[in-house]
């Protein structure tokens, strides 16, 4: 992947990612990844406070979904040979 491309999914997974699960198979480094989807829960807790809030409508929480992707990384990133 690009640098162009990651720093932008850096700064907003959600433009350069369908979903957090995108970003575990990404032709990338786990740290990179990992930045990714931190960036991406911090999206998704700051929606959900909003829509807590009545602030916003209609957007459902991917928290769940971002959790998810964070634990397969590392379990993926556990099972590499020479860690």
């Amino acid at each position: 992947m690009k640098n162009s491309k990651i720093s932008k999914a850096k700064e907003s997974p959600t433009k350069v990612f369908e979903s957090p699960a995108d970003v575990v198979v990404a032709d990338m480094p786990a740290e990179q990844k990992a930045e990714i989807l931190e960036n991406w829960e911090n999206e998704a807790h700051q929606l959900q406070a909003a829509a807590d809030e009545r602030m916003i409508g209609g957007e459902p929480s991917r928290l769940a979904e971002v959790r998810q992707a964070i634990d397969k990384l590392k379990k993926v990133d556990s099972l590499k040979p020479g860690q």
